[in-house]
């Protein structure tokens, strides 16, 4: 990680759940009137528990909410002066800890909440880009986008919870999207503080007005056109080329984390503050169907994947996922209830509820962090199974199965793609079915099913009484097997593979008994995973979970190490 700025002394301020003290600075005790006279008082939260909704937990001094790109650079100035460490914050889903404060507590700690800067300006009436506020959501851009006939850059798992935009190209996040690639963009506007402390405005929009006059600018602006971007500049504001690098045979990775390519913001992992990103838009398909594959082993899989899929970058799946038996237990035992829930309320709806979950787990009084996801685990049978019948029958038949979406860009592409799923079937009697969901209940079903299982498997855990360990890596695209892990030293009870299987990047879960070092086992892991070509993590970040690779490290560095973790 990127060291902090600077270090202060101890004994004074308590710093929440790491039970030590630092002692204030006289610039850090005035700092909270300051922010306050800068954002308003609503806006500045003090001595503030925060928990991450699957890692991590501690106490901000300080968490600032500011509406407009020009108060939080304000804002981050007033830190940098006062030398706190500062968490910029988005959503905080928090999958590797990276947002919250921790236990490494030689400062306080303050965290610049950019929720409430969450405008989005497509650019014109038909966008072919768009620009987001830090605070945006990704849900919330791509329902902006579709009002225009057009689809955003990036889709993931945990969309329900409508992560930040800004976070996204942070981590490198890439959810279902192979045909687009990972969260990326050139195009950005950004801070970050420099090794004397001074906070610098870094401006690649690509917008006529820059710099600092780009802050107002924006903050103003109702709408974007053609006329306000600089024609000049050629900046990509998605991954160049990502499909036809993506459908190579060869040995390496499709993306990863610890990848430096493009301007600082991307893959920073907050070490930069992200004010505005602006990002290519995609055609709306004419229309999409949505397949459920099983197959009896990984291998077959593997094949249908690169035979039918992701055979050419002219007609691929719009996306290609997969989940094991495993899996499929785990959401069946822990997920029927936020299914419905999610079916019920429409994703947006679903936020607060979540932020209401997150709260009660930080409230400090016994079984409150396991109380609601025992409420999931008792009541799940309540509801009938989640799957329609005919999928059901699939997941029980089977161990291995991919939910693909072939969509209609080209005339002829879902054609030729069930044509070749047709013909991979036949060559594979019995070791392949699969089943075309018909209806939008179906299909709806089919897919939160598959993205209810990062949620769910906290209360799979908590249900059970056993700990659980979650992980991302990336495979070679060669790579056709789970790798090996050392079970024999860290013997693993439950083992749920669920991967965005198009580009070979998995999310694993494990569930170990109570008396495993599961950080122990998360490091034998991840040598296991290195050890066959892997690269670990693959879209959750560094966090405070990982010591990043040296080049990502010096990337940081060079930047400025913005006062930030996570």
């Amino acid at each position: 990680m990127a060291p902090q700025m600077a270090t202060s002394r101890r004994n004074g301020h308590t710093c929440g759940s790491c039970e030590c003290e630092v002692e204030l600075t006289e610039a850090q005790k005035k700092l909270p009137e300051q922010l306050k006279a800068l954002l308003g008082a609503e806006n500045v939260k003090s001595n503030v528990n925060v928990r991450g909704s699957r890692l991590g937990k501690g106490t901000a001094m300080l968490v600032l909410k500011p509406g407009t790109l020009r108060e939080a650079l304000q804002a981050l100035e007033l830190c940098a002066k006062a030398e706190v460490a500062v968490l910029p914050q988005g959503a905080n889903t928090s999958l590797t800890g990276g947002s919250v404060p921790r236990n490494d507590c030689d400062r306080p700690f303050v965290i610049i909440n950019m929720r409430r800067a969450k405008k989005i300006m497509p650019v014109g009436d038909t966008p072919n880009l768009a620009l987001c506020f830090a605070g945006a959501g990704i849900f919330q851009l791509q329902t902006e986008l579709q009002k225009r006939h057009r689809d955003s850059h990036s889709v993931l798992g945990s969309m329900f919870l409508n992560p930040s935009v800004a976070a996204g190209v942070s981590y490198g996040s890439g959810g279902t999207q192979i045909r687009k690639g990972p969260a990326f963009t050139d195009r950005a506007l950004f801070c970050r503080v420099k090794a004397d402390g001074e906070v610098e405005l870094v401006d690649t929009l690509g917008l006529k007005v820059k710099g600092e006059k780009a802050l107002d600018f924006l903050d103003s602006a109702e709408s974007l056109t053609e006329e306000d971007l600089d024609s000049s500049c050629r900046l990509p504001a998605s991954w160049p080329k990502y499909r036809e690098e993506l459908t190579k045979v060869e040995n390496k990775v499709s993306r990863f984390n610890a990848d430096t390519t493009g301007v600082d913001c991307n893959r920073s992992e907050g070490k930069v503050l992200i004010l505005a990103t602006l990002h290519d838009t995609f055609p709306m398909p004419k229309h999409v169907k949505t397949v459920w594959a099983s197959c009896k082993d990984i291998g077959t899989a593997h094949q249908l994947k690169r035979e039918v899929c992701i055979s050419s970058p002219e007609k691929m799946a719009k996306s290609c996922e997969y989940i094991n038996r495993a899996t499929y237990d785990a959401v069946d035992q822990s997920g029927r209830i936020l299914i419905k829930m999610i079916e019920l309320l429409g994703m947006m709806k679903l936020e607060p509820l979540w932020n209401l979950k997150l709260f009660i787990e930080s409230i400090p009084v016994p079984f409150s962090t396991i109380i609601c996801d025992k409420f999931l685990w008792w009541f799940n049978n309540i509801l009938p199974k989640s799957l329609p019948k005919e999928l059901q029958q699939l997941a029980d038949e089977f161990d291995h199965h991919m939910l693909m979406e072939f969509a209609e860009y080209t005339d002829g592409e879902v054609d030729e793609l069930m044509s070749r799923l047709e013909k991979f079937q036949s060559k594979h009697p019995g070791t392949v079915r699969f089943h075309v969901c018909d209806n939008a209940f179906s299909a709806s079903r089919a897919m939160l099913f598959r993205f209810a299982v990062a949620p769910a498997f906290r209360t799979y855990c908590i249900g059970l009484g056993l700990q659980g360990l979650s992980i991302d890596y990336a495979l070679p695209k060669t790579f056709k097997e789970y790798p090996t892990l050392p079970e024999a030293q860290y013997p693993i009870q439950h083992r749920l593979v669920y991967s965005h299987f198009g580009c070979n990047v998995y999310h694993e879960d494990f569930v170990f008994d109570n008396q495993t070092n599961v950080h122990d086992a998360k490091m034998a892991i991840k040598k296991a995973v290195e050890a066959v070509g892997g690269k670990l993590p693959a879209e959750h970040g560094h966090g405070t979970e990982y010591k990043a690779p040296m080049d990502t490290q010096r990337r940081w560095m060079k930047a400025g190490s913005t006062c930030v973790r996570g």
